[in-house]
Order: structure tokens, then sequence, then C-alpha cells
């Protein structure tokens, strides 16, 4: 009398085997490239400490802002990206040289204020599937408006036209560098932080320096 239950896999001919260890590498290698191809937009909520230059003088404060990606990934391990940022952030000075109210210049501390937009382009490696490790290197250019200083002089403030100083424009280059963690929630959505740093090129407009930490949702698309 036959058995009706099946046989253990090491009695199955081997045609068998053969085909069930296909069935499972093949499977194995659809999770290891589950990033491969994706295109997706990240939303980041950012800020972080900064350092500023200004006529030849530094400033320290901090800054906060808003920024969005898109990336489009070709392998698992890594993706393009460009992304646009807002922020705005102040900075306080020991001292500058001003002649306020149209006056003879007076040397008093200052803090001064600027609006900044930077769009960068860059590569992100991806070191993971579920918990992903990541690092980003960018590059790009940064346009900030700085506002007329504010000037404290024998205990009263000074800005706009009283200050001397009108608001001006400026153009930076940027180099960014990130590392971070993600989660993959699920096929769709991944969230993560990150904390980097971005510098200006020295010679290309004021001097800007930040250490940033960053939060981050992000909605992945599937074309094929």
């Amino acid at each position: 009398m036959t058995s009706d239950l099946p046989l253990p896999l090491r009695a199955q001919p081997a045609c068998v085997r053969a085909a069930i260890a296909l069935v499972t590498l093949t499977a194995t290698a659809g999770i290891v490239h589950a990033d491969r191809r994706e295109t997706s937009l990240h939303a980041h909520v950012v800020g972080g400490a900064l350092a500023l230059g200004d006529h030849g003088h530094s400033g320290s404060g901090g800054w906060g802002g808003l920024a969005l990606r898109a990336s489009r990934a070709t392998h698992n391990s890594f993706q393009y990206d460009t992304q646009l940022t807002l922020g705005y952030g102040t900075a306080a000075f020991d001292q500058g040289t001003f002649p306020l109210q149209g006056g003879s210049p007076v040397m008093a501390p200052y803090t001064l204020a600027s609006q900044l937009a930077r769009l960068d382009a860059g590569i992100t490696l991806r070191l993971g599937v579920q918990w992903i490790p990541t690092v980003r290197l960018a590059v790009g250019v940064q346009a900030t408006r700085r506002a007329s200083p504010v000037v404290t002089y024998n205990g009263t403030e000074f800005s706009g036209d009283a200050s001397g100083q009108p608001s001006q424009l400026a153009a930076n280059l940027v180099g960014a560098a990130t590392v971070g963690l993600d989660y993959r929630w699920n096929r769709r959505l991944i969230i993560g932080a990150a904390a980097g740093a971005s510098t200006s090129v020295p010679g290309v407009g004021d001097p800007w320096r930040s250490f940033d930490v960053t939060a981050h949702a992000a909605y992945y698309l599937y074309w094929r």
C-alpha cells in the first residue's frame, strides 16, 4: 500500500529539488533588489546650527526650513536625487561697523537674518532594504536674501535704513553631506532621520556653514 504523504525533500527527484532551489533563489533575489527602479518623493523638516560670514565678520546662530526631494533608483544600493530647500536663519555677530542714522561709523554687535533657497543634486547610498542606512553627497547653488542688520548700540536697536546697511542678495556654491537611517514602513512609505553638514565653496559669496538634523517621509512609485 502506498502512502499519500509527501516524500521528504531529500527523497524528491533531482529535478524537483532543482525547481525548488530555483524558486527560492528567485524569491530571495526579489527581496534583495526590492529597491531597484524606484522613483520617490521626499518631504523633509530640517534645522540646525548656523555659522555665517558677513563682510569679514563671523557670526553664529540657527536655522530651519523645509525641503522637497525627488529621486530615481536604478540599483538597489543607490539613487540619484535633486532637492529644493527653503529656509530661514539668524546669526549674532560680536561687532561690525555701521554709520547709524547716517552719522559717523561706530562699532557695535548685531544680528543678521537670512532667507535661503537651495537647489542641489546628488547621490544617496542605500545600504539595506527594511532598515536602510543612508549616505548622501550633493552639490548645488544657494541664493540668500540677507535683511538689514539689527544693530545694538548704547542699549538702542537700529535696523533698516537706520542701521546704514540695506538688505542684500547673495549667492553661493554649496556642498552637503548627510548620514541617516530610514525604515521601510511598507512598499510605498519610508520614514527616516539624518544628520549632516553643508558648507559654501570659498571665494563665492560670504561663507555659509551649517550642521543639520532632518526628519522626513518618502513615498515610492514603481513604474514597472
